[in-house]
């Protein structure tokens, strides 16, 4: 794969590359035009009402939201495997080319992908995203590199509330990943105050950039996002990406159950019974030097 002159200015520096794996994030320059946003725009309007562009192996067991549905914070996963507008945008080579820069890998497959929508907070009270990191999602993974494109559809000023990350917790070794699934819980404020208890000097920073921008997130970074304080809805894919490297293993929680996650019932079987993590059809490779 390659790039244009015009696109590979666009790429991290040496420099933002170390900043990034110190501080656990990185904000691109404006690397998406408007065309592309505006047609996923009419993606998400079509997904939102019901229409499914391609089938998915499974019908349950993940969130997709359907009309009819609570319209509280609206999510709808594997969306690139169902909508032909954000598979195009996430197949943007630019968004591949910096997450491999940003990981030191030579390929980035895609791992998944949320269409989400939250509401004004006047609309809904509870519209927040709780501090929680990706990792603790994909403990299946046998790498730590994997990471987030965060792509708006639109300007994300501090009021709408955007992606906000605890910086450098990435590198922490006393995170318990097993406890911090809380994507749910929207009580940000006793969950901050824990956290710089036990980190004090911790960061938070907002990640408030207009449309065309993209935040890239660690997987073991701590992130979360605030309520919506503006009059409309913010809406913006999660673009979930896998370095080459990463495959899957088993992984038992501290009840003793063996996890899965909704890519074990897609991807293909190998030939030692486990999921097949570079499955082109569930997980098709974004960027590779190769």
């Amino acid at each position: 794969m390659k790039l244009t002159e015009e696109l590979r200015a666009l790429l991290p520096t040496d420099e933002d590359v170390a900043s990034y794996r110190e501080r656990g994030w990185y904000v691109s320059k404006k690397i998406l035009g408007p065309e592309v946003i505006d047609r996923a725009i009419k993606g998400a309007e079509r997904h939102w009402a019901g229409e499914r562009d391609w089938p998915l192996k499974i019908t349950e067991g993940f969130k997709d939201w359907k009309p009819g549905d609570p319209d509280t914070i609206r999510v709808g996963e594997i969306i690139a495997l169902q909508n032909r507008e954000i598979r195009a945008l996430v197949e943007q080579p630019i968004i591949g080319a910096i997450a491999a820069r940003l990981a030191g890998t030579d390929e980035i497959r895609l791992w998944e992908s949320e269409l989400i929508q939250k509401p004004p907070q006047d609309r809904d009270p509870k519209a927040a995203v709780g501090w929680h990191t990706d990792r603790a999602y994909w403990m299946t993974c046998t790498s730590v590199d994997l990471l987030t494109a965060w792509i708006p559809f639109h300007d994300c000023p501090q009021a709408m509330g955007p992606l906000m990350v605890i910086e450098g917790s990435h590198k922490w070794t006393d995170l318990d990943h097993d406890h911090l699934r809380e994507f749910r819980n929207v009580d940000l404020r006793a969950k901050e105050e824990s956290i710089f208890r036990d980190h004090p000097g911790a960061k938070k920073v907002s990640m408030a950039i207009e449309k065309g921008q993209v935040s890239f997130h660690n997987s073991l970074a701590l992130h979360g996002s605030d309520f919506n304080y503006s009059d409309r809805p913010r809406l913006v894919v999660a673009c979930h990406l896998q370095d080459g490297a990463n495959r899957y293993r088993k992984y038992y929680n501290e009840k003793g159950e063996l996890w899965k996650v909704v890519a074990d019932r897609q991807c293909r079987v190998g030939p030692d019974g486990d999921p097949d993590y570079s499955d082109p059809a569930v997980c098709p490779v974004l960027w590779s030097e190769r």
